[in-house]
């Protein structure tokens, strides 16, 4: 008669691994039957191919009709994605290959990863349940360690006695699960492998018995053992019909992976923290520890860091001491990361050390642990062994890309494009449709400039290999067999998420260039909608600035009318902001730069347009309840554009402005006229106004003033500074104000504290002191 043992795992756990392996080898059973996705099963075959580790199963849904937003409600599908991932120690990787070599059976029993149990589950080999247990965070910090991480390896993750490691498994896995309530998801998930056990069983059954090992997340053991005794075997192995093609397309394959997006540090629901430490300890056991406290060592080193022979010995031998004193057999993760931490780290620390909670690295977070960190995380990246299906998205987009002579790199190397070049539109069709899928490394660097007078037509990009490159282009197969199909429902997909206008005209910009013009067309009429709606001059003006650049790249579009309704809402909400006292507001400035921006642009009715933003700009100058930021932005708007004599006009009146003004609203007013007429600025008179109008300034009022001030010359670079400098206070003098160190917060703290004194000496009669 067949007999069952049920082997519960943590996944990416040696110390499990080690377990599936000792009772494979001791069970030799006819079958082994993996939590995993069962849509794999029929091809295990790719999974034996000679891969580089780690590697994923990479499962997704999507709605058939995903640009059409009825279709995509009316189907009931949900769009979803997940993972399925493998290192050398995880426990279902050594399941597969291990029950290979016996001959024995081999088989994923979960649902597939598409199945909507999954919709909320991004990594089917999570951790969730381990982190979540209270009873185990309880039974941690009862023992005094930190996080249930800490306790798993004082417990498990030692050299001792295999022989009661599956009980001791068995016994923690039962308070993991006895707390906890098992969702709908888990319990259809666990019902849907004990149909496939209990056939596993009646199989072995009818070919004379034998053993049947099932290795499965801790969480499931104790009920799968519940569900399967007594259970009746289906009459064939349990098999879930993917959605019809009709209303959803599903898939699976193998990509590769990387012990980045293995590690809990880097946010990812790993199975457990610092891969590379697990690895070298799968590797080495008995290594391991001083193993990895070198590479940290190496790493720090490496980024340029003195670490001493001295201080990386006292990190190992305080590694051993911890250990020791810890009742460990061996130096475990956190025994060696807290002596590398108290050995290498010689100032107080801001924050936790970052091991001591399953979380992100904090901001702030030592730069000597972020390393440290890393190191145990590891560089390691996956490869896909040569034969390995994959979707015909891959074939297509190596094809497209030779098409184009483009190619990736593994360091950036500048692609630069001449828009007017005859190849440039199908260059940058491809370049931009990348750019839709988000595939890692594809960056435009620079946009190309068609502004009136300025005309830069050269587009530069950068295509750069990495180790998330390979995986991501296959899991963009979830958008489409080909790159023309794929980056098309990818943009559709990003328009069911817009409102706003300024998105919608950037979306139609990069939407052009990616080749697809009859999107540029359906949206026409969605832009004019969402301007007469849009309520933010911030927004308006940036959709102007899109739409002109786009106007000029393609003027047989017809976007005329729309950029004449956008700058009608533009140039309202533009006169419709007031508040003479509210702060200076970056993305309102940012609003008049793209109205500028707009205007250098070769527009229907250009001088007309012209004469009309002028006037508007013209009027928020003169606006005395306008918010100062507006007025030197609308200001600095006139004084960029004007020629030699408009420019002295508007000189003129910013200097008339600047001894007018409430010196707590100066900063701000000047903020606005530095972010668009910088140069003009530097190089006017009107330094001469705003150095007397800051000189006559009390002392209280110019600490007030201070940090709009400080905000508004901050545009300028280091060089326009020393000539601001030098401008005021002479060549002599201008490296002294330039060369001072304080931090201008303290200098205003100072100052206030000697007027303070001031004021007490003079009321107790001190003779002597100066104002």
């Amino acid at each position: 008669m067949a007999r069952l043992r049920v082997v519960g795992v943590r996944h990416h756990s040696p110390a499990c691994a080690r377990l599936v392996r000792a009772v494979i080898a001791e069970e030799r059973p006819a079958a082994v039957l993996i939590e995993g996705p069962s849509d794999m099963t029929p091809r295990l075959a790719e999974l034996a191919l000679p891969h580089q580790l780690p590697v994923a199963i990479y499962s997704y849904c999507l709605p058939a009709h995903d640009g059409d937003p009825d279709a995509v409600a009316g189907s009931g599908v949900v769009a979803q994605a997940g993972w399925s991932p493998f290192c050398a120690y995880s426990p279902e990787w050594v399941a597969l290959h291990d029950g290979a070599a016996i001959g024995a059976r081999v088989a994923f029993i979960d649902l597939p990863g598409w199945h909507p149990a999954f919709a909320t589950m991004a990594n089917r080999y999570g951790d969730r349940d381990h982190q979540v247990g209270a009873a185990l965070r309880d039974a941690a910090h009862r023992h005094g360690f930190d996080s249930t991480d800490a306790l798993w390896d004082h417990l498990f993750e030692q050299p001792g006695d295999d022989a009661t490691l599956g009980a001791r498994l068995g016994a923690y896995f039962a308070a993991l699960r006895g707390e906890q309530v098992a969702s709908e998801a888990d319990r259809a998930r666990e019902d849907f492998m004990a149909d496939g056990i209990a056939w596993a069983l009646a199989e072995a059954d009818a070919g004379g018995g034998g053993a049947v090992v099932v290795v499965c997340g801790g969480f499931h053991q104790a009920a799968l053992e519940r569900l399967v005794a007594g259970r009746p075997p289906p009459p064939a192995p349990p098999r879930v019909e993917p959605p019809p093609p009709a209303l959803a397309r599903t898939g699976s394959y193998l990509v590769p992976f990387s012990f980045f997006r293995l590690d809990s540090f880097t946010g990812y629901a790993s199975g457990m923290p610092s891969p590379a430490f697990y690895q070298a300890l799968w590797d080495d056991p008995a290594g391991a520890p001083e193993t990895m406290a070198m590479a940290a060592v190496t790493r720090l080193r490496g980024r340029g860091q003195r670490v001493s022979t001295a201080d990386a010995i006292a990190a190992v031998e305080l590694s051993h001491g911890l250990a020791r004193l810890r009742g460990h057999a061996a130096p475990t993760r956190c025994d060696v990361l807290d002596g590398l931490a108290a050995a290498l780290i010689k100032d107080a620390l801001r924050t936790p050390v970052p091991w001591s909670a399953r979380t992100v690295l904090a901001r702030g977070t030592d730069p000597y642990l972020v390393e440290i960190v890393a190191a145990f995380s590891g560089d390691r990246a996956g490869a896909l062994a040569p034969g390995t299906p994959q979707p015909p998205l891959v074939a297509d987009l190596a094809a497209e890309l030779a098409a184009v002579g483009l190619a990736f790199t593994q360091t950036p190397t500048p692609i630069r494009i001449d828009i007017f070049a005859p190849d440039a539109a199908a260059r940058r069709r491809v370049l931009y449709r990348l750019r839709w899928l988000g595939v890692p490394g594809v960056q435009r660097v620079q946009r190309a400039d068609l502004r009136r007078g300025r005309t830069q037509p050269v587009e530069v990009w950068q295509l750069v290999e990495d180790d998330r490159t390979a995986g991501a282009i296959i899991e963009c197969a979830v958008w489409g067999a080909t790159l023309a199909a794929a980056a098309l429902a990818r943009v559709y997909r990003h328009l069911q998420e817009l409102t706003g206008v300024a998105e919608l005209a950037a979306a139609m910009e990069d939407a052009l260039h990616a080749g697809y013009g009859a999107v540029v067309d359906q949206l026409r009429e969605r832009a004019a909608d969402a301007i007469a709606r849009e309520p933010l001059f911030a927004a308006a003006g940036a959709a102007l600035a899109r739409l002109a650049a786009l106007h000029v790249a393609d003027p047989a579009r017809g976007l005329a009318g729309l950029l004449g309704q956008v700058l009608d809402r533009a140039l309202w909400l533009l006169e419709g902001l007031t508040g003479p006292t509210a702060a200076l507001d970056a993305a309102v400035v940012d609003g008049v730069v793209a109205i500028r921006a707009a205007l250098e642009f070769e527009l229907p009715d250009h001088a007309l347009v012209a004469e009309r933003v002028d006037a508007a700009l013209h009027r928020r100058v003169e606006a005395a309840d306008a918010p100062p930021a507006v007025r030197g932005a609308a200001l600095g708007a006139l004084w960029s554009r004007a020629d030699a004599d408009g420019a002295v006009a508007v000189a003129a009146r910013a200097d008339a402005l600047v001894p007018a003004l409430p010196l707590a609203a100066l900063g701000d007013f000047l903020g606005g006229v530095i972010a668009l007429a910088r140069h003009e600025f530097a190089t006017s008179p009107i330094l001469g106004a705003v150095d007397a109008r800051l000189r006559d300034a009390g002392d209280g009022e110019f600490l007030i003033a201070l940090p709009q001030l400080r905000r508004a010359f901050a545009q300028f670079t280091p060089q326009e500074r020393r000539g601001i400098a030098r401008a005021l206070v002479g060549d002599r003098d201008a490296g002294t104000v330039l060369a001072a160190t304080a931090e201008p917060a303290a200098v205003a703290a100072g100052v206030a504290f000697e007027a303070a004194l001031v004021a007490v000496a003079a009321r107790v009669g001190a003779v002597g002191v100066a104002p």
